[in-house]
């Protein structure tokens, strides 16, 4: 079903082997109220089924539907859905994405308007909560973490699973999504965003699917993620070309290995001069040092999550502490060379784990 109004938002999704998540998808965005919108699914070669669901659905729907086919990779689908986009608005979402309040996109693009009208320019940019849609619904510290440092407008804490929205017109100014990598375009526009504008954290929450953290592990993913927004400070481009596994883009995935990652890093980094490897600890120090933060706001999420509060609710007693006593402390160049040494001592320790316990089951069955 179409609407022959123009659409106030144009919704942008990519998708690959999604057809389990697209009916959802639909069903979310159809209980919405109060704003015209259009949906455009860019594909990047679903072999699942997906552009023909998506089709069947948007027969089914009060709002304009297309779906574009595109190169693979998550940059690249969003540039050509915004090639076709009809809004002066748009909205960057993933195809797990959820909205529990009916009025979300509304509220949203309302306090994306009053933003635009306060700063009398086109140079705005937001993003919704964030809320983990888990099939364990145990209460959990560390997702709680993650859900609260997503509401924080401080860097690497504003993921594309947040939904970025944003007036066409800037995006265009931004040269759209970074198209070099097949991953990564979201930490990137986001930090080119963060250089032109404060991020908005819009009035409503969104809920995303832990799917990938409960089937790689929780712990495996955000470990490979700082390893790769780590290489990504480094510039070291060959982490991103060479080691496979980084990040898989279809639906379904396993338990993470990390063991075979860390011993690609070290093979590579054993080709490497020894100058550009004092070069690489040195600079992988400073940036683990600058996110000493997270230790101080990860005290606070734990107070407020043992009270009962919400993600949104933290008070960041222990982070104001560091920001005003401590920051500087982590920003010298002793502190840097502690956390490169620290970080060298784990890489060393997570290489010998595997080998110890294939030792230890060799032992015991010998």
């Amino acid at each position: 079903m179409t609407n022959d109004h123009p659409p106030e938002l144009s919704i942008i999704v990519p998708v690959l082997n999604e057809a389990a998540y697209v009916a959802p998808l639909f069903a979310t965005l159809a209980a919405q109220q109060g704003i015209r919108f259009e949906l455009i699914l860019c594909d990047g070669g679903s072999e699942d089924g997906t552009p023909q669901r998506a089709a069947r659905l948007a027969r089914q729907v009060p709002f304009a539907t297309e779906v574009v086919p595109a190169p693979r990779g998550r940059g690249r689908q969003m540039n050509a859905g915004a090639v076709v986009a009809r809004a002066d608005t748009l909205l960057f979402l993933h195809a797990d994405s959820t909205f529990a309040a009916a009025d979300a996109l509304a509220r949203g693009v309302a306090a994306l308007r009053a933003r635009q009208a306060a700063a009398g320019c086109h140079e705005v940019a937001g993003r919704f909560a964030l809320r983990f849609h888990r099939s364990d619904a145990t209460p959990s510290p560390a997702y709680f973490f993650y859900e609260a440092k997503a509401r924080l407008d401080r860097p690497e804490c504003i993921r594309g699973d947040q939904g970025f929205m944003l007036p066409r017109p800037f995006f265009r100014s931004l040269g759209g999504f970074d198209e070099q990598m097949p991953f990564l375009e979201d930490l990137r526009l986001a930090d080119a965003v963060a250089a032109r504008c404060d991020w908005l954290l819009l009035p409503a929450e969104i809920g995303t699917s832990a799917r990938r953290f409960e089937a790689e592990g929780l712990w495996e993913r955000q470990v490979l993620n700082a390893i790769i927004v780590n290489c990504l400070v480094a510039g070291w481009t060959e982490f991103f070309t060479t080691l496979s596994g980084l990040y898989r883009f279809d639906a379904y995935t396993g338990r993470l290995s990390l063991h075979p990652i860390l011993d690609g890093i070290r093979t590579l980094l054993a080709c490497r001069s020894g100058e550009w490897r004092r070069s690489f600890w040195r600079i992988t120090g400073r940036h683990v040092a600058a996110n000493a933060w997270q230790i101080f706001f990860w005290l606070d999420t734990r107070r407020a999550f043992s009270r009962g509060k919400g993600p949104g609710e933290v008070a960041p007693c222990w982070l104001r502490l560091y920001e005003r006593r401590l920051k500087p402390l982590f920003g010298t160049l002793p502190a840097a060379l502690a956390a490169a040494g620290l970080v060298r001592l784990w890489f060393g320790f997570m290489l010998m784990r595997p080998l110890q316990g294939a030792a230890t089951k060799t032992r015991q069955t010998g």
